[in-house]
């Protein structure tokens, strides 16, 4: 009875420390966290808060990195910091190209120096130049809706369109194989049927639907088998992803580089 009254008040202890530090785990959250440090001019905190979600950005949304790499080169401009709030704007503007900033929120300084980076930026980035940053992200669309659609056309084509070439293969000759054993069995049942329907030998009339029977079933476990392959093809399209959109780390001259998937 003790050990359970101990074990009740150590639960009463951990689990509002658990609510209370659960919201600040939430990445819309963090974001908000920086953003409302950043407009209280705490900037030691509000960069100290978003380098430590940026170490993190996978948990994060397209549109929530923007903000956070916004509100994090806000500050290092603050703070005088010009060369690395461009790595930071530049960043932003990779996963954005059309950001603005708000002209009722930002100094007129600093949107003088947002804008001479952007425009920088779009020099290099239509030029096909690198631009001289740390921070790169390749955003990897989502593979799966056009490898679902081509799987439920054909079993096995969204595998392939997703770089699973054995797999979508074997999903394709093993579906082409038992729809085709199920259109063979199904002749053969028919054959089989019409020759246990106009069986007029009483010794015989037995054996005849013994094997209608048979391939009756055969045609049956075929169809399921390729019914289940078509199934399973549209459904691992639709939940994996492919080859192509894992994460990737390359190095960079300045630092390096992530691809993102969303």
């Amino acid at each position: 009875m003790l050990r359970l009254i101990q074990l009740c008040a150590a639960l009463a202890l951990f689990i509002p420390s658990v609510l209370v530090a659960q919201p600040a785990a939430d990445p819309a959250v963090q974001v908000d966290r920086v953003e409302a440090a950043y407009e209280n001019l705490a900037y030691d905190e509000a960069e100290a808060l978003a380098r430590s979600a940026l170490a993190r950005f996978e948990v994060f949304s397209p549109d929530q990195l923007v903000r956070l790499h916004t509100a994090l080169a806000l500050v290092l401009y603050a703070k005088g910091e010009e060369l690395e709030a461009a790595v930071q704007f530049r960043a932003a503007l990779a996963l954005n190209p059309d950001l603005r900033l708000d002209p009722l929120l930002v100094s007129p300084v600093t949107l003088a120096f947002y804008d001479d980076t952007k425009a920088a930026f779009i020099r290099q980035r239509n030029t096909q130049d690198n631009p001289d940053q740390s921070i790169r992200y390749v955003q990897i669309l989502d593979d799966r809706p056009a490898a679902t659609w081509r799987s439920v056309a054909l079993p096995g084509w969204g595998q392939r369109h997703k770089g699973e070439n054995t797999k979508g293969w074997l999903l394709t000759a093993g579906w082409a194989a038992t729809l085709g054993g199920a259109v063979a069995a199904h002749f053969q049942r028919q054959d089989a049927r019409d020759a246990y329907l106009g069986e007029t030998d009483p010794t015989l009339v037995s054996d005849r639907y013994d094997t209608y029977n048979t391939w009756h079933r055969v045609r049956g476990g075929l169809l399921i088998g390729a019914a289940a392959i078509w199934a399973y093809a549209a459904t691992d399209a639709l939940v994996t992803r492919g080859p192509q959109s894992s994460l990737q780390i390359s190095p960079t001259p300045t630092g390096f580089s992530v691809g993102w998937q969303f």
